[in-house]
């Protein structure tokens, strides 16, 4: 296990910590903080729960007397109440109590659903997110923003509920698939055009090699290219803003400038 990056949020005695690193997801010492209590239910779904959920079982075994598992269906679809009522049946069925924590394994979907459930569970019992997903871990994990989906939009029933913790594991990504790992990049960019000039330079500069790291597609590294030798040249510039705006989501094709931060800022207000 490598030494975790922690970063602490501020909110009084709501306060958490969001631990960052490798080989976090089975170590002892990424939940010794955890207050302990009658037992744990981890909740997570039906893809993520054959792949890590004996490993995160085995070490909670050392934090918590009893440990339940409920598992859920794969996707945004089931983001709904039935599945909610499923988590819910599950924690009755534990005979969890005010002590109980949840644990959310999971991507965005299952911390949203976990997150509720612990909400409204007895008025509210703790629970930790433990994101399996690019775009969890850089977004829906933190913030304490939990809910479901209704038939009139995403999210419009739910709470928030901040969580005990947050342990980002990043080994956990190596089973992405690629899409997966575009959207999660997305949102990464897109929180540099939003607030954090100096963090869209560094992602300009290094966003080859990223994409290299996460996918390995070495090949890429020719879209990336900032200018064509020959200014007057716009092909170079034109394919490079397409790439990028294929990661944050929309193209316009009447953009030739080559312009990182136009073409990134011009998605980011959609």
């Amino acid at each position: 296990m490598s030494v975790p990056a922690i970063v602490a949020v501020q909110l009084g005695e709501r306060s958490y910590s969001i631990q960052v690193g490798s080989g976090l997801l089975d170590a002892p010492a990424s939940y010794r903080a955890l207050p302990g209590g009658s037992g744990a239910v981890i909740v997570t779904n039906e893809t993520v729960g054959p792949l890590y959920a004996k490993r995160l079982g085995a070490v909670l075994k050392d934090v918590y007397p009893k440990l339940d598992i409920v598992v859920v269906a794969d996707g945004e679809a089931f983001k709904t109440w039935q599945t909610l009522q499923k988590i819910l049946d599950g924690l009755v069925d534990a005979q969890a109590d005010r002590s109980t924590t949840v644990i959310a394994l999971g991507g965005g979907v299952i911390g949203d659903l976990a997150g509720f459930a612990a909400a409204c569970y007895m008025r509210g019992v703790g629970y930790v997110q433990v994101p399996t997903t690019l775009l969890a871990q850089v977004d829906s994990s933190v913030g304490g923003k939990t809910g479901i989906n209704h038939s009139a939009g995403k999210n419009l029933i739910g709470a928030f509920h901040q969580p005990l913790a947050v342990v980002a594991d990043v080994d956990v990504l190596a089973t992405l698939p690629q899409r997966e790992l575009v959207a999660g990049l997305a949102e990464v960019i897109k929180y540099g055009a939003v607030a954090d000039d100096e963090f869209l330079t560094w992602i300009e500069a290094n966003l080859p090699a990223l994409l290299a790291e996460l996918y390995g597609v070495c090949t890429m590294r020719r879209a990336w290219i900032h200018r064509s030798s020959d200014p007057s040249n716009t092909t170079a510039c034109s394919s490079r803003c397409r790439d990028i705006a294929t990661i944050c989501g929309g193209w316009s094709s009447g953009c030739a400038c080559g312009d990182f931060r136009q073409t990134i800022r011009s998605i980011a207000r959609r």
